[in-house]
């Protein structure tokens, strides 16, 4: 006979909360593309809210780092504080998914990577699937600064005619942007690294690629000897199905275009990067001549206003948006992790590193996937941490 506790009904609440979340924050955009509906991800999280205050209900234990806790908590009183100097309320994601990587820290983090597994596998088919088939399972439409315009493989495809797969997300950015988050989270999963360059390839991500390469490289230098590692079985099989991605890749999913357009990311002289500079530099202008109390709490989606664009850089744009204390609150905990990697001598610091060069180069933290995935990741390396101080 099944033994049903008030801890069982709780921990199956738990669950359901984290996959309502992530079917708010992955399916949204497909259910807009299809039907037009735009308030899928509010009505699906406000559920997962529901599910989660049953939860809580229930069994009322939180299974986190007190220490995390806390700067959530802080977080939240700087986003109640902050808003009242915002321009606008675009910069809410900033400190929104605080409160959903919360929940779902809470309701259980093992249960969070079992199930990601099995989106990253339907992301993956239909990323293929777009590729083979050029054109993308779903399109939505923007205000951009040439009218109101379909996201369609022609806008993404740029001058160059260059197909980039989507998948479930609203462009070939956020797709690479979540190879990436997986790359992070699954760092010591050989098979979802693999995945992760793979969907930055469909993507047509530069960054995407060269991040997820380079945390690969890591993997196996954290984890293996590197030559003892080669000479194994398991690692002239790891090496043979790289070497037969890689063919697989150049043959079907990597074009000319492909490698023109890597080329030019390395290219300071490249025009997308002169542009990225130009971006910096008057992100930078724009911040200090903000009034102390927008250098200190930001001034959210003024600069998109007045520039129609972002400063292509995540940093700046926490300060632009955020402020100072917006800036402080995504940086610390990376130097946290840094310095708790030195003192350890464990390889955390390169990921960590990583991270940085993400945001230096895209906003990283601005999307809602994005951000909490974000989260995740800090959380868990500072759960590796708690793991080594215990042994």
């Amino acid at each position: 006979m099944v033994n049903i506790t008030a801890k069982s009904i709780s921990v199956f609440f738990g669950k359901a909360t984290i996959v309502l979340i992530l079917l708010s924050f992955n399916f949204s955009y497909l259910v807009e593309g299809l039907t037009l509906n735009t308030k899928f991800r509010n009505i699906v999280l406000l559920i997962s809210f529901i599910f989660y205050f049953f939860k809580i209900i229930l069994y009322p234990r939180l299974n986190i780092l007190k220490d995390f806790l806390q700067y959530i908590i802080l977080g939240v009183c700087m986003a109640f504080v902050s808003v009242f100097f915002w321009f606008s309320l675009s910069g809410i994601n900033v400190y929104f998914t605080l409160i959903t990587a919360t929940i779902i820290i809470t309701s259980d983090l093992f249960f969070l990577k079992k199930v990601l597994k099995y989106l990253i596998y339907l992301i993956l088919i239909l990323a293929i699937y777009e590729v083979f088939s050029k054109s993308y399972v779903f399109a939505v439409s923007r205000e951009t600064q040439w009218g109101l315009k379909a996201l369609d493989p022609k806008f993404f495809g740029g001058n160059i005619g260059l197909f980039r797969a989507k998948a479930l997300f609203e462009g070939p950015l956020a797709l690479a942007q979540f190879a990436i988050g997986v790359a992070l989270i699954f760092r010591d999963n050989l098979k979802m690294l693999i995945i992760a360059i793979l969907l930055s390839v469909l993507a047509n991500g530069r960054l995407g690629m060269i991040i997820c390469v380079l945390i690969l490289m890591t993997h196996f230098i954290e984890k293996y000897n590197f030559i003892k590692f080669l000479k194994s079985k398991k690692g002239l099989l790891a090496m043979f199905l790289i070497f037969l991605g890689a063919i697989v890749s150049f043959n079907y999913f990597i074009s000319e275009k492909s490698i023109i357009r890597l080329k030019a990311a390395l290219s300071i002289t490249d025009s997308s990067n002169l542009g990225r500079f130009y971006y910096w530099k008057t992100a930078i202008n724009f911040y200090w001549d903000y009034n102390i109390f927008h250098k200190i709490f930001g001034n959210s989606g003024y600069f998109r206003s007045v520039i129609d664009n972002s400063a292509e850089n995540g940093w700046l744009m926490l300060l632009l948006d955020n402020g100072l204390l917006g800036f402080l609150y995504y940086f610390t905990p990376i130097c946290l992790i840094f310095f708790l990697s030195i003192k350890y001598k464990t390889a955390h610091f390169a990921y960590i590193v990583l991270i940085f060069l993400c945001m230096m180069t895209q906003t990283f933290h601005l999307g809602a996937s994005a951000s909490l995935l974000y989260w995740i990741v800090i959380y868990i390396y500072l759960l590796d941490f708690k793991s080594i101080k215990t042994i």
